[in-house]
């Protein structure tokens, strides 16, 4: 039995699984948003092509299968469109501890979008995993980003110097956010 489900609904958003079918369609969301996506994600670094795409939404179903993420095409329940991504990976079954990770199409940054998704990531690690950790890792310089956790009420609990390359090739500071099963979300 899977544990993550194919589906979530918050009061604006449908966050699904992707299948192959929705390629074109995240294809679509990358390329308009790849100049931004670049400074954060290294998969975003070199051009983004339907193979890629393709080979995303399969990689996804396989990870959803084998437990280890939960990833989801971030959609508007009243456009229909992708406008992003957020995943809930497992990064400890044994304590259980989770990982959220999210990325917006520039155009639709600054709605509340990503905050809607990764509260509902949250929710469904404490409510229906029984996470007692879930983290957020963010680069200290993507200060929208870290906005989010904040808001969603992490805490900062370190923040980790020059622990890998960023997108550049330059050594990056990353930003540790954790909530507990004590605190919950706000």
């Amino acid at each position: 039995m899977v544990r993550f489900p194919s589906q979530l609904e918050t009061d604006r958003l449908v966050l699904r699984s992707p299948s192959r079918r929705d390629a074109r369609r995240l294809l679509k969301a990358v390329v308009a948003s790849q100049p931004e996506l670049r400074q954060w994600m290294p998969w975003a670094v070199d051009a983004y092509d339907l193979d890629k795409a393709r080979a995303f939404c399969e990689g996804a179903a396989h990870k959803l299968a084998s437990e280890e993420e939960f990833t989801t095409l971030v959609i508007p329940k009243h456009r229909r469109r992708v406008i992003g991504c957020c995943s809930l990976t497992a990064r400890d079954w044994g304590v259980p501890m989770f990982e959220i990770g999210y990325w917006l199409r520039s155009d639709q940054v600054g709605h509340g979008y990503a905050t809607e998704a990764a509260r509902a990531m949250a929710e469904l690690a404490f409510r229906s995993l029984a996470a007692e950790r879930v983290e957020l890792r963010i680069d200290d310089l993507n200060a929208r980003s870290y906005a989010v956790a904040e808001r969603l009420g992490f805490e900062w609990e370190a923040t980790l110097k020059a622990n890998e390359r960023g997108t550049n090739g330059e050594l990056r500071n990353t930003r540790v956010y954790a909530l507990f099963t004590p605190n919950r979300l706000p």
